[in-house]
């Protein structure tokens, strides 16, 4: 797993094979085939593609995943969404459109 560390500010563009963990700040498109990972208090201002991703950050940028993705409580997210799965905790705060499949139960219970 690839790190980009905590007080660590990078501007540019971000590419690799395997994992990722941002811990820093990145002005700039990301694009890894690995699980991707923006942490608490960690930002990416740019477009990101990964396998999975999971932000507990601030991501201002859109996402596309071939797996799922995961907004935490506390992250704070704006962009496109694009990925198999995508879940948002409360307590995130997102402006976000959503572009994965979507399963609804809309039937009622007869009383």
């Amino acid at each position: 797993m690839s790190v980009i560390g905590a007080g660590t500010r990078l501007t540019g563009r971000v590419s690799g094979q395997g994992a990722l963990r941002i811990e820093g700040t990145v002005k700039g498109d990301v694009q890894v085939n690995g699980e991707t990972e923006i942490a608490e208090n960690a930002s990416v201002e740019g477009n990101l593609q990964a396998e999975t991703l999971d932000v507990a950050g601030t991501l201002i940028g859109d996402a596309i995943a071939k797996g799922p993705i995961a907004v935490r409580a506390g992250a704070l997210v704006r962009g496109e969404l694009r990925a198999s799965e995508v879940s948002i905790e409360p307590g995130s705060r997102v402006s976000v459109r959503l572009d994965t499949q979507v399963e609804l139960d809309l039937a009622f219970k007869k009383r």
